[in-house]
């Protein structure tokens, strides 16, 4: 009889689990819905999209029937095309999993209209490739194919310039930019020169899946040949989308070899995040990389890209990390001289606001401030000022006119930044570390402002002070607690009026973290702070929100590359209107928050979690004496010592979870699966009608050798990826027919605890054979769901398989190690191998038990190999050794 405290037990242990998987829910929930609006404007064709094709040779048209070459045009410039006249920088476009080639027409509308409407000298001929749709983004097989193609159509577009060109410009969104850097270090006679820069868009350079060997070697040899871009002289930019980006997050669009690792949060005048399809069509992110594209030209060879890498990476730097001034790169001058007849205003506080209002003036205004001992730097924010050159520094000399400070300057106007603005006005700061000057014995910082700039209302505000008195700090750890429970207030940093710059240094906060900043007196209504989250370790990865009188909070923002370092920590800018006071209130993020960043980073990891565990169930139903609290407490110690103790109770909530979907499938939904999905499919596989798969259907469930000598052969002929889906389905059909036998069992079960009933009671033999059926259902149940998680890996193949079945009934390109798999476990799923697993006593049933253990605690260890993502596909071959063990050993003399 079972006690009251094993009832508790057992209720508190349910709840327990109950409540982590709420809160993992919630996580994904939040990670899927929260983040802005798509704020982006979307590019429009000016004249209708046409394609033209372009051949390449007759072979390799023949072995990629499914791939094509296109040449993008709009308009007259079609016809161009079309007579193969191409005069342009070639640019190629490659679209990513399961993408289009009509994607590319949105960068190369607004690339060929800008050359139009500022009738450049040159323009840039846009390619594209088409690959019917196929599945690259978890299937080496494909992306290999993919690969060879994209190497081929970059020889054959070269071609066309008959020897003028030697290089094109590479754009892969998605799998597309691992095809580019694929298609020169991989292919066959290729190398990196063949392209001068390669521009990724949400290209996932860490993959989130890694389902069979050939995809983990794709990336293998990809990371060991990526050095050989940088030898070339091959300018990289990689580009994500932030927090919309569900599909590839900011930590997998970090490519350690790239030059420019940026997020569109941080793209000067983008400021937007964008989902993985809108990184194609948003306005402001195609237009930073047109005009990036148009400034990296040769202006001297006017049809080429320059081959100067240093001019190139101020191009591309200027446009995608640090725009200083207007929408075209600009070159500054060092050294400018200033005008005679200015007028010079001397700024005395260390904290002041200029502004233009009720002044009549219509000379150029030079605001001077004298450097000096007091602070070490300088922040200097700009509104409404537009001109190129406006700010430097200068030395004073001993004798100065009264009118004039100085009369030359060294240009600092490069170490500027625009910064976003609510208003739509233009707003540039610089923070200035007076340390670190470059220019020796400098007296003065001078702000230039041009008659044109007073045309508008303009302010300008200076802030000196010392930087160790605006860092302000910000530790996660024990906040939690102490918050929750209530012990103490929220901290909050109240700002001094006058001042522009604040920094909050979020000490051990590597998540979320929430923001407040609440005004407390303000002149202007339209006052506006910016805080902007900054990664160290990625400059590119930064985050903007607005606080106003009306919106000031709280706002969550989150790490989006974590990456721990000991001397690097995530940090918050704050621009504030120097005419206000704050208070600034920051704080961890909550735990909904923390749970949904841990699922952006670490969800992969609970397909190795969910194996090791089924695997440590397998254990426990070998042998009946297994110490089941010695599995479960080393298996807590080793969750806890490899930190994955959440992924192990969600894992564990999964699994419970579908075991219960699978009971209620059984039950509600035998018969559909088996006259539906599981006829209907051997009726196309083996070309025969529904009625007589049906019948199929039911001999093979009933005569498992008949299933095996069926089924197996598939693997040969058609896919073996296929055959272990069908295996699963065919299970799941005898599963269906146990239930069917023993339910009359399980029903006499239930009445005999009726008084009324007891005529039906059972003997002793009955008893037992119900506990043996019992035994039985649950070694068929832990069977089941490890076949079914292992099985996952197929479901790349089978889509592939089926895309490409009008080309080929064969699925050649096939994973050996997961064909050979897919034969072992196709065969253990057909035949009864619960007879081996049965629970008994004796020396064969513990040795399999710990062997089967021992492999499932590797597994889980496995989660913290460097990187563990890359061991998804070994578990199929796992599981396979783990059947052929279990079945080798059953065949030994029993003791």
């Amino acid at each position: 009889m079972i006690s009251v405290k094993s009832i508790i037990i057992y209720s508190i242990s349910i709840l327990f689990f109950i409540y982590v998987c709420l809160l993992y829910i919630l996580g994904v929930a939040r990670y899927m819905t929260d983040f802005e609006e798509n704020t982006c404007e979307m590019t429009y064709m000016f004249e209708y999209p046409q394609y033209v094709r372009i051949s390449l040779e007759n072979d390799i048209e023949e072995k990629y029937p499914r791939f094509a070459l296109y040449a993008y045009g709009e308009g007259s410039v079609t016809e161009k095309l079309r007579r193969m006249h191409f005069s342009g920088i070639p640019v190629l476009f490659i679209p990513g999993n399961a993408g289009s080639h009509q994607q590319v027409r949105s960068i190369a509308s607004v690339s060929l209209r800008k050359s139009l409407k500022n009738r450049t000298p040159y323009h840039f001929d846009f390619f594209t490739v088409s690959f019917s749709k196929d599945y690259s983004a978890l299937y080496g097989g494909v992306l290999m194919e993919q690969t060879i193609y994209v190497s081929h159509c970059i020889k054959a577009i070269l071609a066309l310039y008959k020897g003028k060109m030697d290089s094109v410009v590479l754009i892969g969104h998605s799998m597309g930019g691992i095809i580019a850097k694929g298609a020169l270090l991989l292919a066959p006679d290729m190398n990196a020169s063949f392209a001068n820069m390669i521009i990724n868009l949400a290209t996932p350079h860490t993959p989130v899946l890694v389902l069979d060997s050939g995809f983990a070697s794709y990336y293998y040899e990809l990371e060991n040949r990526s050095g050989m871009i940088k030898d070339a002289g091959t300018k990289v930019v990689s580009i994500g989308g932030g927090p919309r980006d569900v599909l590839v997050t900011a930590a997998q669009t970090f490519d350690r070899t790239a030059d420019i690792n940026v997020l569109s949060t941080s793209v000067p005048a983008v400021w937007k995040s964008t989902d993985h399809l809108s990184i194609l069509w948003c306005k402001q992110l195609v237009l930073a990389i047109v005009r990036s594209l148009f400034d990296t030209v040769d202006t001297k060879k006017r049809s080429r890209i320059t081959s100067n890498p240093d001019l190139k990476m101020q191009a591309l730097s200027y446009h995608f990390l640090q725009r200083s001034s207007g929408k075209k790169l600009y070159h500054y001058e060092e050294k400018v001289q200033f005008e005679t007849n200015g007028e010079w205003i001397t700024i005395v506080p260390e904290q002041y606001v200029w502004n233009n209002k009720n002044k009549k003036i219509s000379s150029t205004i030079y605001l001077t401030m004298k450097l000096s001992h007091e602070s070490d730097f300088l922040t200097i924010d700009a509104t409404n000022l537009e001109n190129k050159d406006w700010l430097f520094v200068c030395i004073a000399p001993e004798k100065q006119e009264q009118r004039k400070i100085c009369e030359w300057g060294w240009n600092l106007t490069n170490k500027t930044r625009i910064l976003p603005d609510p208003l739509d006005r233009t707003r540039r700061t610089v923070d200035l570390d007076l340390k670190k000057i470059d220019y020796p014995n400098v007296t003065h910082v001078v702000v230039r402002i041009t008659p044109h700039d007073l045309e508008k209302y303009l302010t300008v505000s200076f802030d000196s002070y010392f930087y160790e008195s605006r860092v302000e700090s910000a530790n996660d750890k024990f906040m939690h607690l102490t918050y929750f429970l209530g012990f103490r207030e929220y901290d909050f940093v109240k700002t001094a009026k006058g001042s522009i710059r604040y920094y909050v240094t979020l000490l051990n906060i590597m998540d979320a973290v929430v923001i407040e900043v609440k005004s407390l007196s303000c002149i202007d209504k339209k006052q506006h702070a910016i805080v902007e989250l900054i990664e160290p370790w990625n400059m590119g990865a930064i985050q903007s929100r607005f606080f106003t009188n009306t919106d000031d909070g709280p706002k969550t923002m989150k790490i989006q590359t974590p990456y721990e370092h000991p001397n690097q920590t995530a940090r918050l800018r704050l621009t504030l209107d120097p005419e206000c006071l704050y208070e600034i209130y920051v704080q961890p993020g909550g735990i909904i928050d923390k749970i949904s960043c841990r699922v952006r980073d670490r969800w992969p990891l609970l397909y190795i979690v969910i194996i090791s565990l089924l695997l440590l169930f397998l254990s426990a139903r070998i042998h009946l004496d297994s110490d089941i609290m010695t599995v479960i407490i080393v298996t807590i110690m080793l969750s806890f010592y490899l930190n994955i103790i959440y992924e192990t109770y969600v894992a564990l909530c999964i699994i419970g979870l579908s075991a219960i979907g699978v009971c209620f499938a059984i039950i509600f939904l035998g018969s559909v699966i088996e006259h539906g999905i599981v006829a209907r499919l051997l009726s196309r596989v083996i070309a025969y009608t529904d009625t007589w798969s049906n019948y199929f259907v039911r001999t093979l469930v009933e005569v498992p050798f008949l299933m095996t000598i069926i089924i197996l052969p598939l693997n040969f002929a058609i896919c073996g990826a296929l055959t272990m889906i069908i295996s699963l389905l065919l299970y799941f059909m005898k599963l269906t027919r146990m239930y069917e036998n023993y339910l009359e069992q399980l029903l006499m079960a239930s009445l005999q605890h009726f008084k009324w009933f007891k005529r039906f009671k059972r003997s002793r033999n009955e008893e037992s054979n119900n506990r043996s059926t019992s035994e039985n259902v649950y070694n068929h149940l832990v069977l089941f769901l490890l076949f079914s998680f292992t099985a996952i890996p197929a479901i790349p193949s089978v889509l592939v398989w089926a895309k490409n079945f009008s080309y080929d009934k064969r699925l050649t390109t096939e994973d050996h190690i997961l064909f050979l798999s897919w034969t072992v476990l196709a065969t253990c799923v057909t035949f009864d191998i619960t007879k081996c697993i049965s629970r008994c006593k004796g020396m064969r049933s513990l040795i399999l038990s710990n062997m089967v253990r021992l492999l499932g605690w590797i597994i889980l260890s496995l989660t913290a190999a460097p990187p563990p993502l890359f061991y998804h596909y070994c578990m199929p071959p796992i599981v396979a050794l783990v059947m052929i063990l279990t079945v080798s050993i059953s065949f030994l003399k029993s003791d």
